[in-house]
């Protein structure tokens, strides 16, 4: 009977120190996890951040695309008014030039 008492308590010894490894493993195991839980938060924050600044950044050069949208369209728009106005003065001095021709012929003639 002392050799089963004995057994049992070095059994009950065994569970009770298998147990106790088991538990810190599990605690050891649960902290890295922790760990590389936080990490990877810590990595998503500063992804979050620079996504924020590149959006912001995204927003401003979209503003500048449509000013500089409306800036060409007036360009456009005061281009053809000079083209216009050139081939005006272009005919004109090409009437000019007729007229002077016909003075100078009946001047020189």
């Amino acid at each position: 009977m002392k050799n089963a008492k004995k057994n049992e308590t070095s059994n009950n010894d065994l569970i009770v120190e298998i147990e106790k490894k088991f538990e810190r493993h599990t605690n050891i195991l649960m902290e890295q996890m922790k760990h590389e839980v936080k990490t990877v938060a810590e990595g998503h924050s500063i992804l979050v951040k620079k996504l924020d600044k590149v959006e912001s950044e995204i927003g401003e050069i979209k503003k500048d695309v449509q000013e500089l949208k409306q800036d060409m369209r007036e360009v456009k728009s005061e281009l053809n008014s000079v083209k216009m106005i050139v081939v005006s003065i272009s005919h004109e001095t090409n009437d000019h030039e007729k007229r002077i021709k016909k003075v100078e012929e009946k001047v020189f003639v």
